[in-house]
């Protein structure tokens, strides 16, 4: 019966592959619970890296807007008044951007992005000399006239 019971009984060894597997199993689930706290905050990261981003580009365009507005000498007076305006509005934006272009949101900065290349178009106008509006000169003359005939004034 001895002899039988060697024969048939398994003889258990260390097991090192079922070892290894529990092994593996413990590092996929410990690498994955890693992986759902770590892809977030690197995702919040890469979000706050592409903000800042925008926000040096904005103040890039900017000064460039800035710069080309303050350079700009032109002859037609309508064209120096526009120019004159479009000066004391970036003025204005410069102090905001001083103030609180780190505290922009990234749909403020679009906002301001879009702003500042419509301006940019206005000064590239002006520039070449094109004044942006159209200057109307009223000949008041036939009203006052008029004006003058009934009042007496003129006869």
């Amino acid at each position: 019966m001895k002899n039988l019971r060697a024969k048939y009984t398994a003889n258990f060894k260390r097991d090192y592959v079922a070892g290894a597997a529990v092994v593996i199993f413990f590092l996929i689930v410990l690498s994955e619970i890693f992986l759902a706290f770590s892809v977030p905050v690197y995702m919040k990261q890469e979000n706050a890296m592409a903000l800042a981003v925008r926000r040096l580009q904005l103040i890039q365009t900017f000064d460039k807007t800035r710069q080309a507005a303050v350079t700009t000498k032109v002859k037609n007076e309508t064209a120096k008044a526009e120019i004159a305006v479009l000066a004391w509005n970036l003025n204005r934006m410069a102090e905001y951007l001083r103030q609180y272009s780190k505290y922009l949101s990234s749909d403020e900065i679009a906002v301001l992005q879009q702003q500042l290349n419509e301006m940019d178009a206005v000064v590239s106008q002006l520039r070449r000399g094109v004044p942006f509006s159209k200057e109307n000169v009223i000949n008041y003359t036939p009203y006052l006239e008029r004006v003058m005939k009934q009042s007496g004034v003129i006869k």
